[in-house]
C-alpha cells in the first residue's frame, strides 16, 4: 500500500490536536523514523467554538474558517483530512463536499469500532460537548449501526461541560472523582460500553488511565489514530 499524508485541521482544540498526534506516533509500529505517518497539522486556535455556535446560531460561524483551512490541507499535499474534534463533526458533510480528498469521521468510526469489539452491545453511552448531543451525530450514527444510544442526564451534561470547558480546555486541575461518578452512571444506565466523545475527555484518559485494562472505554482519539495510520499505509503497534 502507497504511504499517505495525514492532514489534521487542529486547534478545535490545541491540546487535543497535540496529543492526537503524539497518539498517532506512539500507536504506529515504528523502528525507525521513516516507519511513521507524514502528517500536515494546521494548529488554528483562533477556530470560533464549535458548541456556542450550534447553540446559538447568532454566535461566530466555524465553517468557513474550518473549509478553508480544509482547502489549504488538500493544497499542501494531504491525501486525507481528519479533525480531532467530535462536536466539529457537525460540519463534516459540508467540508467534505468543499475538498476533492476524504475526510476520516471521528463519529462513524467510532460507532463502527464499538459495534465491532463489544460483544453483544445494544446501547452505547455517550460522553461529549452539548453542541455534539444537539447536533445528534452520534445518535444518528448508531441507529444506522442498529443500537441504542445514551445521552448523559441534565446534572451530569452540564457537570461534563464544566469538567471539559472550565478544567481541561482552561489547563486546571480535573476533578477525577466527578468525572468516573458520569461514567459509573452511564454503566448503571445500562450502557454496554461508554464512549470518550470529545478529545478533551481523551486527554483525561491519557492523564489518568481510565480505559486501561476496560474495554467498555472507548477512545474516540484512539479510533480515529488506529484509521488513520491503517489509511496512511502504515502498521498499528500491538497493542
Amino acid at each position: 500500500m502507497a504511504e499517505k499524508t495525514l492532514g489534521i485541521l487542529g486547534g478545535i482544540g490545541p491540546l487535543a490536536t497535540v496529543y492526537f498526534m503524539d497518539l498517532v506516533v506512539k500507536m504506529t509500529d515504528a523502528v525507525k523514523d521513516q516507519d511513521h505517518i507524514s502528517m500536515i497539522v494546521l494548529n488554528h486556535a483562533a477556530i470560533p467554538d464549535r458548541t456556542e455556535f450550534i447553540l446559538d446560531n447568532s454566535k461566530p460561524n466555524p465553517l468557513p474558517v474550518m473549509i478553508d483551512d480544509a482547502k489549504k490541507l488538500q493544497a499542501a499535499g494531504a491525501d486525507y483530512v481528519v479533525m480531532p474534534c467530535n462536536t466539529a463533526h457537525y460540519f463534516y458533510e459540508q467540508i467534505q463536499k468543499n475538498i476533492d480528498i476524504p475526510m476520516i469521521n471521528i463519529i462513524e468510526e467510532t460507532v463502527k469500532y464499538a459495534v465491532n469489539h463489544t460483544r453483544n452491545i445494544k446501547k452505547l453511552g455517550i460522553l461529549a460537548t452539548k453542541g455534539t448531543i444537539t447536533a445528534g451525530a452520534y445518535q444518528n450514527m448508531c441507529r444506522k449501526y442498529g443500537i441504542d444510544c445514551v445521552i448523559p442526564s441534565l446534572a451530569d451534561e452540564q457537570s461534563l461541560m464544566n469538567i471539559i470547558y472550565n478544567q481541561v480546555k482552561a489547563g486546571k486541575e480535573v476533578n477525577i472523582g466527578e468525572f468516573t461518578k458520569i461514567l459509573t452512571d452511564m454503566k448503571e444506565d445500562g450502557c454496554d460500553a461508554v464512549v470518550l466523545g470529545c478529545t478533551e475527555l481523551s486527554v483525561i484518559n491519557k492523564d489518568f488511565e481510565i480505559g486501561k485494562n476496560r474495554t467498555d472505554i472507548i477512545d474516540s482519539m484512539e479510533v480515529l489514530a488506529r484509521e488513520s495510520i491503517i489509511l496512511c499505509g502504515k502498521k498499528l503497534r500491538e497493542e
